[in-house]
Formats: structure tokens, sequence, C-alpha cells
């Protein structure tokens, strides 16, 4: 028969892990669309003023 203490901390573990990686899955794409935002910023500054940041 299974432990039901056993059991728990296995569930636990399981939600632990899993609120883990849905915080980096959620993470990774705004974090991927800062950078593009970030870098369609600069290439427009870049555009406006080419000598500034030399």
């Amino acid at each position: 028969m299974t432990d039901p203490e056993s059991f728990s901390g296995a569930l636990w573990a399981v939600l632990l892990i899993t609120g883990i990686v849905l915080a980096f899955a959620v993470a990774i794409p705004a974090d991927m669309a800062l950078r593009r935002r970030e870098d369609r910023e600069q290439a427009r500054n870049r555009y406006r003023n080419p000598h500034r940041g030399h």
C-alpha cells in the first residue's frame, strides 16, 4: 500500500515543478518580445541619427 505522506510529498513536488515550468514558459516569450521591441527602437533611432552612439 502507498504511504499517504509520500504520495502527498510527491504531489507537492510535481505541483512545484509544474509551477516553475509554467513560470519559465510565460517569461521566455515575454523576454523575447521585450528584446524585439528594444531592437526595433534601437534600429529606429539609428535610422534617425546615424552618427549617434559611435
